[in-house]
């Protein structure tokens, strides 16, 4: 049973171990847990072992130093986080105790051989107190442990074999050198039945105390420092900006791609706009002569003097010609019911010439007129039927736009 019992610890100790290798990484105090084989140290160490009896403290035969054996130890350890490890280790020596009945056993004596392997819990209180720093020299490393211990199974050895369980806690001091070299000094005691020790050196208590003290090395192997990590809530709240980034990202590629469609249409509207206007000015223009009258200045019987009524006309006209600079065209006329033909041909050009001379001296450009006159061969107008309608010349802008 108890064999079965410990194997059985040993393989769930293995296979806690072993299914890291599956883990997704963890997170321990800022930290990520790493794989399997990394953070694995491989130790190696000796010195000495002293047994105490739980009763007949002041009985004991023989000094301190004649009742010193000696160890030596071998062990696995892997750390999964900076301040969490479990090591599996073999301890192996020897106590040197006297009997407590010497008159049956006698004085001498009597060397005991043990066996202990154990798997410890190691607790790294300089990375749990101190936070995990890289450089650190020392490092104070509590652990607790269980296992199985055998005595005796020697042919030289006092008693007879039996073993038993066993609990066993201490302080690893470890001291880095190199990074992959440490030099261990590992102070452990173990707890263990009485009834395991042989005959000879039992005080006939239920409980047997030992304290070892021992000094080696350690190896450290594969991947030995660890990954700066993350608060849940932290990644949490990274993961939902990010999400939320790319809401916001989808929503703009929605936002541009109308934005793209609309300046497409734009784009489109503003070709068949240049087709057109390419058109237009290709197209040649057909001019149209919109002739217009502007103004008539009007003269007194058989006078080509340019009276207060005509200045005031005139006056008007040339305020609103300046603002153009379409041709202008200016006609003498003369009554037929007074004069002769020849003078009424010679009223008309003095009367005609008077408007140029007046329009040109108020500042319309004298290239833009053109001077005729007609006697009384034509009239001005009709209607009424009186002379004096006709003693007059008449302004017209020629205008030509394109139809």
């Amino acid at each position: 049973m108890k064999k079965f019992l410990l194997c059985l610890c040993m393989a769930t100790m293995t296979m806690v171990a072993m299914a890291q290798e599956n883990w997704q990484p963890m997170r321990w105090q800022g930290f990520e847990t790493n794989r399997f084989w990394d953070n694995w140290e491989v130790s190696l160490g000796g010195g000495n072992s002293f047994l105490q009896l739980s009763q007949k403290w002041g009985e004991d035969p023989g000094s301190f130093l004649d009742r010193n054996g000696w160890n030596v130890n071998a062990g696995f350890l892997k750390w999964v986080a900076p301040t969490i490890g479990m090591r599996l280790q073999l301890d192996a020596g020897e106590f040197r105790n006297y009997a407590y009945d010497s008159s049956r056993f006698g004085n001498g004596a009597f060397n005991t051989p043990y066996l202990f392997v154990h798997g410890d819990i190691m607790i790294n209180m300089s990375n749990w107190i101190g936070g995990y720093k890289p450089d650190r020299v020392y490092y104070a490393i509590s652990y607790m442990g269980f296992g199985y211990t055998a005595m005796s199974w020697t042919k030289g050895s006092a008693g007879s074999y039996n073993g038993e369980f066993a609990f066993t806690s201490g302080l690893l001091n470890k001291f880095r050198i190199t990074p992959q070299w440490d030099i261990e000094l590992d102070l452990r005691s173990w707890l263990f039945a009485e009834r395991s020790l042989p005959e000879q050196i039992r005080s006939g208590g239920r409980y047997a105390f030992s304290v070892s003290a021992s000094i080696g090395v350690a190896y450290r192997f594969n991947q030995r420092d660890w990954e700066p990590g993350y608060p849940e809530v932290e990644v949490d709240g990274y993961l939902a900006a990010i999400f939320a980034l790319e809401q916001r990202l989808a929503t703009r590629d929605e936002e541009l791609m109308a934005a793209t469609d609309e300046l497409d249409k734009l784009a489109t509207s503003n070709n068949d706009l240049a087709m057109e206007l390419e058109q237009l000015k290709s197209a040649a223009p057909q001019p149209m002569d919109i002739p217009s009258v502007e103004s008539i200045a009007f003269f007194t019987i058989g006078d080509a003097t340019i009276g207060d009524y005509a200045q005031a006309t005139l006056e008007s006209y040339v305020s609103q010609a300046k603002l153009s600079s379409c041709p202008i065209s200016v006609v003498g006329y003369a009554d037929k019911e007074t004069g002769s033909a020849e003078r009424n041909e010679e009223l008309s050009m003095e009367r005609a010439k008077a408007v140029t001379e007046w329009l040109v001296s108020h500042g319309i450009d004298a290239s833009r007129i053109s001077t005729s006159w007609v006697g009384d061969t034509e009239e001005a107008f009709t209607t009424p039927d009186t002379p004096i309608v006709n003693r007059c010349v008449i302004i017209r802008e020629e205008c030509i736009v394109a139809k």
